[in-house]
C-alpha cells in the first residue's frame, strides 16, 4: 500500500500529463474517507512480522505451483491436493492447519478444465501422465499442488501500477493470501506452546533432565527462528524528514516569507513550528485541481512565449521595413531628380532638332562649323548631363544633328587641300561622341565589358567621313607626295576610331605605296626612294613597312651586281636607309652586296708605289668607313692594303745603305700616316698595329740592324 502512494505522489509531483483523464478516458472515485484510512494506516511506524526472506514484493502473496490456496469471493480457485497418508514425525499440524489441508484437499477443477488440450497434441497431459498425475489433481508428488491456473486481474486502460491506490490482487490471491496468513498463525502458536513445555520439563531436585528427542527439536526451532532476517521498518515521509531535520546543524539562514499581505523575515525554527501545511500535505492535495492549474500554466506560459517570439519577430520586421522605407524614399527622390533630368535634356534635344531645321532652312549649316551652330547646348551636356550621356546614350542626340551638316561639307571638301577640316569641332565636343575605344573612369576599355556594336560616331564617320578620304586616296593622291595624307592621319589619329584608322592604312595606304616602291627603278629614277617612303615613317612605324622595306633591299641589290665603287650614288641610296633598317639588316646587305666589290678594287686596282702613288681606289673604299662595322673595316685593311704597303716599305729598307734615302723614307710613312689620319683611322686598333710594325722595320734599318720581313 505505501508503494502505490508513491507511486501516486510520484505521479502527482513530476506534473505528468492527464489530458486523458481531462478527457475522461478513465476516472476513479477516491473519497476522503479513503485518504484518511491511508493516513492513519501509515501515520506511524508500522511494524510487521515476517516469517520468511521477505521483500516488499513478497507482502502480497504471488500464486503459483505448490503455493497455497487464494479464494475470490468464496469461491476457492487454488487448493492444494490431498497430501501423502503418512505424517511426518518432526512436525505436527495445528487443527487449524488441517482444517485448511482438508479444504485443499476437497477442492475440484473449474468447469471446462483442461478444454483447450483438445485444440493441442496433448503432449504435456501424456508426459504428466506417465509421471504419475491423474486428471482433476493437484501438481506434485503427492499431489499437493495447484488445480487451476493462476487467475490474472486486468488493470483498466492508461492506468500506472499501484494508481490511486488500486489494487491489482485478484480474489484467488487474496484467498491464498489470507490461507498463508492463518497457517503461519497456528505454527507461531504451537512453536510458543512447545517452548513453554519445554522449559518447565525439569526433575524434582532441581536438576534438568536430559532432553529427549522433543526436546532437540524444539531447540533446533528455536536457533532457526534466531537467525531469521530481522523485520522489516516502514518509514513515513513525515519520519524521515523529521530525522534529516534534527540531525542537520542548526544555521542561522533567512527567510524571506512572502505568502502573507507582506514581506517579511523569518528563521527556519520558526518555519518548523509554524502550522503551515507540510511538504507532504502541499504536494498531495486536490492532485486534479493541481493538475489543471499546471496545465493552465503550462498553457499560458506557451502563448507567453508565443507572443513573445511573434513580438520579436514583428520588431525584427519593423526594422526591415524601415530600412526599406528609407531605400524606396531614396529612390523615390533620385527618380524625381533623374525625371527632371529627363524633362530638361528632353527640352535641349527639342532645341538642337529646332537649330538643325533652321540652319537647313536658310543655309547657314554650309560653313560646317558645328561649334557655332549648336556650342551652346552641347557645352550644357558635356558640362551637367554627362552622366545621362553615357547611361542614356545621348551621344545619339548629338550624332543625329551633326551628321546632315557632315556630309554636306563632305560633298565639297577636299581632301588633298584641307587636310584638317572638322578636327576642331570634333576635337572640341569628343567627349560626347562616344566610341568603343574610349575607356571608362577605371581605365578600362568601353568595347571590352560587352558586345562590340558600332557608336553612332563611329557609324557616322565610317559612312560619310571616310567615303571622302578614301575616294581622295584611291583618286587623287600621288604616292611620292605623302605630305598631305600625312597631315591628315596625325590631326585625326587621336580622334578617328580604331578600326577606321587602320582601315585607311592596310586597306588604302599600304597597297598604293607596296606598288610604287614595286615600280621603283634604282638606275633611272632620279628622285631618291627615301624621300617619299621615310615622311612615313612616324604614322605608319617601321613594322607595318617591313614588307616594303625588304623588297627595296631585293631591288638594291639586283642593281648593286653591276655596280663600281667609283660610283657614289650607291653610297648615297644606302646612307638614308641605315637608321631604319636594322643593324643585322644592314650588315647582312652590305656584307653581301658592297664588301666583295671594295675587296675586289684593292686587289686588282689599287697599287703602292711611292714614284706615282695613285690613292683613288683606296678613296672608294674608304668612303664606305662609317657604313660598315670597326670590325669588318679593320680586316679589310689589314687583309688588302697593309700588306702591300708593309712588303713596299721592306723593299725599299733593304736596298743597300748608300742607295737608301731614309728622309725619304721618313716623309713617306708621315704623308700615308696623315691619309689615314683624314678619314679618322689612325686610332682603330688594325691600323695603328700594322703602322708600329713599319715604324720598327725603320728603326732597326737606321741602326744597321737586319730588317726582319713583314708576317701576315
Amino acid at each position: 500500500m505505501l508503494i502505490a502512494m508513491g507511486r501516486r505522489k510520484a505521479y502527482m509531483d513530476d506534473g505528468g500529463d492527464s489530458s486523458d483523464e481531462e478527457r475522461g478516458r478513465i476516472h476513479f472515485d477516491i473519497t476522503e474517507e479513503d485518504l484518511e484510512e491511508e493516513r492513519q494506516g501509515f501515520s506511524g511506524v508500522r511494524k510487521r512480522k515476517m516469517f520468511d526472506d521477505s521483500s516488499d514484493d513478497e507482502a502480497t502473496p504471488k500464486g503459483g505451483l505448490g503455493s497455497g490456496g487464494w479464494k475470490t469471493g468464496g469461491t476457492t480457485l487454488f487448493e492444494p491436493a490431498k497430501k501423502s497418508s503418512t505424517p511426518e514425525p518432526q512436525k505436527v499440524a495445528s487443527p487449524k492447519r488441517k482444517n485448511a489441508f482438508a479444504s485443499a484437499s476437497s477442492s475440484k477443477p473449474e468447469p471446462g478444465f483442461a478444454g483447450f488440450s483438445k485444440h493441442t497434441t496433448g503432449f504435456g497431459q501424456k508426459m504428466l501422465e506417465k509421471m504419475g498425475w491423474a486428471a482433476g489433481k493437484g501438481l506434485g508428488a503427492g499431489g499437493e499442488g495447484i488445480i487451476n491456473p493462476v487467475e490474472t486481474k486486468l488493470r483498466p486502460k492508461g492506468m500506472g501500477m499501484g494508481f490511486k491506490g488500486f489494487d491489482e490482487r485478484t480474489a484467488q490471491a487474496k484467498a491464498e493470501a489470507k490461507k498463508q496468513s492463518t497457517m503461519r498463525g497456528d505454527d507461531s502458536d504451537q512453536d510458543q506452546d512447545q517452548s513453554e513445555g519445554d522449559s518447565g520439563d525439569s526433575d524434582d531436585s532441581g536438576h534438568k533432565k536430559k532432553p529427549g528427542k522433543a526436546v532437540k527439536r524444539e531447540a533446533w526451532k528455536a536457533t532457526a527462528k534466531k537467525a531469521r532476517k530481522p523485520k522489516v521498518v516502514y518509514k513515513t515521509a513525515n519520519d524521515i524528514l523529521s530525522e534529516i531535520i534534527e540531525k542537520a546543524p542548526e544555521a542561522q539562514q533567512k527567510v524571506i516569507d512572502m505568502t502573507g499581505p507582506t514581506i517579511r523575515e523569518v528563521s527556519l525554527a520558526d518555519i518548523r513550528t509554524s502550522d503551515s501545511p507540510t511538504f507532504m500535505e502541499t504536494t498531495t492535495r486536490l492532485p486534479e485541481l493541481r493538475h489543471n492549474i499546471r496545465l493552465l500554466v503550462d498553457l499560458a506560459r506557451g502563448d507567453l512565449e508565443n507572443l513573445s517570439r511573434e513580438k520579436q519577430a514583428n520588431v525584427f520586421r519593423l526594422q526591415e521595413l524601415d530600412k526599406e522605407l528609407v531605400d524606396i524614399q531614396k529612390n523615390m527622390e533620385r527618380d524625381t531628380s533623374q525625371k527632371k533630368r529627363v524633362e530638361e535634356i528632353k527640352n535641349i534635344g527639342v532645341q538642337l532638332e529646332r537649330i538643325s531645321r533652321d540652319s537647313m532652312a536658310t543655309g547657314a549649316y554650309a560653313s560646317g562649323n558645328i561649334t557655332s551652330l549648336f556650342g551652346e547646348y552641347f557645352e550644357i551636356l558635356e558640362t551637367k548631363y554627362m552622366d545621362e550621356v553615357k547611361s542614356l546614350g545621348l551621344d545619339s542626340m548629338v550624332v543625329a544633328v551633326w551628321a546632315p551638316i557632315l556630309k554636306y561639307k563632305c560633298v565639297h571638301w577636299d581632301v588633298l587641300d584641307e587636310p584638317t577640316w572638322g578636327v576642331d569641332d570634333v576635337q572640341r565636343w569628343r567627349k560626347l561622341l562616344r566610341s568603343n575605344d574610349d575607356r571608362d573612369e577605371f581605365g578600362d576599355l568601353i568595347a571590352s565589358k560587352g558586345v562590340n556594336l558600332a557608336t553612332p560616331y563611329e557609324t557616322m564617320m565610317n559612312t560619310i567621313w571616310l567615303t571622302k578620304v578614301r575616294s581622295a586616296i584611291n583618286n587623287r593622291w600621288n604616292v611620292r607626295q605623302p605630305e598631305p595624307l600625312i597631315i591628315l592621319l596625325e590631326a585625326w589619329k587621336p580622334l578617328l576610331p580604331r578600326f577606321i584608322f587602320e582601315n585607311i592604312i592596310n586597306q588604302l595606304l599600304l597597297p598604293k605605296i607596296t606598288t610604287a616602291v614595286s615600280d621603283w627603278d634604282p638606275r633611272n629614277d632620279p628622285e631618291m626612294i627615301h624621300s617619299w617612303i621615310h615622311p612615313w615613317l612616324p604614322i605608319l612605324e617601321p613594322w607595318r613597312l617591313a614588307e616594303i622595306f625588304t623588297n627595296i633591299r631585293q631591288k638594291l641589290s639586283v642593281v648593286l651586281r653591276q655596280w663600281h665603287p667609283s660610283d657614289e650614288s650607291a653610297l648615297h641610296i644606302i646612307i638614308p636607309w641605315k637608321q631604319v633598317w636594322t643593324a643585322s639588316q644592314m650588315e647582312m646587305f652590305l656584307t653581301k652586296c658592297i664588301l666583295p666589290k671594295l675587296t675586289q678594287v684593292l686587289r686588282t686596282e689599287f697599287v703602292v708605289d711611292p714614284q706615282d702613288q695613285k690613292i683613288e681606289p683606296l678613296v672608294w673604299c674608304l668612303a664606305w668607313k662609317d657604313m660598315f662595322s670597326t670590325t669588318i673595316i679593320g680586316q679589310l685593311l689589314e687583309h688588302e692594303f697593309f700588306p702591300m704597303w708593309l712588303n713596299m716599305l721592306y723593299n725599299w729598307l733593304t736596298q743597300p745603305r748608300d742607295q737608301v734615302n731614309y728622309d725619304e723614307v721618313g716623309e713617306w710613312y708621315l704623308w700615308w700616316k696623315a691619309v689615314f689620319e683624314e678619314f679618322g683611322l689612325c686610332s682603330h686598333k688594325t691600323v695603328s698595329q700594322c703602322f708600329r710594325k713599319g715604324l720598327d722595320m725603320m728603326f732597326m734599318a737606321g741602326n744597321g740592324q737586319p730588317v726582319i720581313p713583314p708576317s701576315f
